[in-house]
C-alpha cells in the first residue's frame, strides 16, 4: 500500500468573490486487491456452521457487506456449476473371505441362520417356520 491519500475538496463561493471556505475530506481507503486464495479462505471460514460474518469481516479488515457479496457470488457460481471439481470415485467389488461362498445371514431372536448360496426359497421358508414354532 502506498502512503498517498486521496482527498476530495469542495469550495463554497458567492459569485465572483474568492472562496470563503474549503473543506478537505479524505476519500477513504484504497481499493484492496484480494488473492483468490485469501478470498476463498475467508469465504470458506464464513460458511462454517455458526460463523459470525461480521466478526470474520472485521478480523480481515473489510466490511461485512463485501463478505456477504462474496458469499452470494460463491453460491451463484456453485448453482451454475462454474468451478465445479470432480472427485474420482473407486468402486470395489466386495470380497468374500478365503474359502467361503456367498451366503445370506438372518438374525432372529438372538440366533443367526446362515443360508448358503443356491438354497431354494421353499427350504428357507421351512427353516424359518421351524424357528418360529420352536421359539
Amino acid at each position: 500500500m502506498s502512503d498517498v491519500t486521496t482527498f476530495e475538496s469542495s469550495f463554497e463561493s458567492s459569485g465572483v468573490d474568492r472562496p470563503q471556505r474549503m473543506d478537505v475530506l479524505p476519500g477513504g481507503r484504497e481499493r484492496r486487491l484480494w488473492t483468490p486464495e485469501a478470498k476463498a479462505r475467508i469465504i470458506a471460514e464464513s460458511m462454517q456452521v455458526r460463523a459470525n460474518v461480521a466478526e470474520i469481516a472485521r478480523r480481515n479488515d473489510m466490511l461485512p457487506q463485501q463478505l456477504y457479496a462474496w458469499r452470494r457470488e460463491a453460491r451463484e457460481r456453485m448453482e451454475v456449476g462454474a468451478d465445479t471439481a470432480f472427485v474420482p470415485a473407486v468402486v470395489e467389488e466386495p470380497r468374500a473371505p478365503q474359502g467361503s461362498c456367498a451366503e445370506i445371514r438372518i438374525n432372529v431372536r438372538g440366533m443367526t441362520i446362515r443360508v448358503p448360496d443356491g438354497v431354494s426359497a421353499d427350504h428357507i421358508e421351512r427353516v424359518l417356520l421351524a424357528v418360529q414354532v420352536a421359539t
